[in-house]
């Protein structure tokens, strides 16, 4: 049985699950994509995903991207696409850049959410590896 899902509208300033960052949840799009309205300045390690697809929508400020063995330079009004399977990774270019984060299926709120709260490297490894997320050497 598949759940109904009902089209909405979060307003500015406003989340959904009480996060006004989390623009789409799992629960929110039936698994399909999450989204995020974030602001990134050291950005993370070099990672890589096996289950989702990351994409950027660069609202303020500039992405430097590396996806793979290829460099980007993303400044306000760019789109980036960053497939599973590829390591990469992303910073602001002197200045925090604020984005929309999109990630294809839905969930990574969910390993965001314990990747935050856990209180040491180990359970950090764990609940990485739960989600199929490895940072990468460089």
């Amino acid at each position: 049985m598949t759940d109904f899902l009902a089209g909405y509208v979060v307003p500015p300033s406003a989340g959904v699950a009480g996060d006004p960052g989390l623009k789409a949840s799992r629960r929110s799009t039936g698994g399909t994509l999450s989204a995020f309205e974030t602001t990134i300045e050291a950005g993370p390690p070099l990672h890589v995903h096996d289950t989702e697809d990351e994409c950027f929508y660069v609202l303020d400020g500039e992405l430097s991207i590396r996806c793979g063995s290829d460099t980007f330079s993303a400044p306000a009004g760019s789109f980036a696409f960053l497939p599973r399977g590829l390591p990469h990774r992303f910073q602001a270019k002197e200045q925090p850049a604020r984005l929309l984060l999109i990630t294809v299926p839905g969930g990574i709120e969910d390993y965001f959410h314990q990747i935050n709260n856990a209180s040491d490297d180990k359970q950090r490894h764990q609940i990485s590896e739960q989600y199929g997320i490895r940072v990468v050497p460089e």
